[in-house]
């Protein structure tokens, strides 16, 4: 004899109108007991394909929402970590200059593609460090310099790649070094022997050389933290899968 599927007191869903418990219909239910044990073997066989195809299609929406929701997640970890990183890098002991300011503002647009995001990364980050580092002259310039980089590479941030990547790393250096330099100079900035540089293009020409031994850590730095991330973003799902 053939007992009956369910364990404990059927109950029907009102929607599907199923036994929660073993997926019978209430004629299937009500005719139990008078089913030969055929036909009652044939009604478990489709209980059983009918409850794998169910686990089968549930497992694959969970795994449609755990993708989701690791997208979504995947975006705002990876905002908070590159707020934190750059306001840290800012904060830590460095060489000059060696910080991934640049590096962030080239790839905001890359990794969020959303120019008020972008903008929102680099002004909250850099705001972030000169709580704690305090504001200066150049603050201005140093700031504009930044969000110039990320408009200008959010319009690429489709062709970023590792191979353009080290020519957009010295394009995006060679603009923060140009802006942030020229404040310098533009504010009367003291420069060499602790003397304001002079305004006219002699005084500005003298800003830029005396600048310059600082411009191959911004553009080493940049380099660094530019296809450390990349790398690191495009590894996250293959490293989420493996788990």
């Amino acid at each position: 004899m053939i007992n009956s599927p369910c364990k404990n007191i059927c109950t029907i869903d009102p929607k599907s109108e199923l036994c929660i418990g073993c997926g019978r219909s209430r004629d299937e239910i009500a005719n139990w007991l008078i089913l030969t044990d055929k036909q009652k073997k044939d009604l478990l066989n489709r209980l059983k394909s009918k409850n794998k195809i169910f686990t089968i299609f549930n497992n694959m929406l969970n795994k449609r929402i755990m993708n989701s929701l690791y997208n979504i997640s995947k975006k705002q970890i990876f905002l908070i970590g590159l707020i934190l990183i750059l306001a840290l890098a800012r904060l830590i002991p460095h060489p000059w200059n060696f910080t991934p300011i640049v590096a962030v503002a080239i790839l905001s647009g890359y990794f969020f593609k959303n120019i008020y995001a972008s903008f929102a990364i680099v002004i909250i980050s850099m705001l972030i460090g000169d709580l704690f580092l305090g504001f200066y002259e150049n603050m201005i310039f140093v700031y504009l310099s930044l969000i110039l980089i990320s408009f200008i590479f959010y319009k690429f941030s489709k062709k970023i790649n590792f191979k353009n990547l080290f020519i957009y790393g010295f394009v995006g250096s060679v603009i923060f070094f140009v802006i942030s330099n020229f404040g310098v100079w533009a504010l009367g900035s003291l420069g060499v022997n602790n003397i304001p540089y002079e305004k006219n293009l002699n005084g500005l020409i003298e800003c830029f050389v005396v600048a310059l031994p600082f411009f191959h850590n911004t553009f080493l730095s940049t380099l660094i933290f530019s296809y450390s991330a990349i790398y690191i973003y495009k590894s996250l799902p293959a490293w989420s899968s493996s788990r």
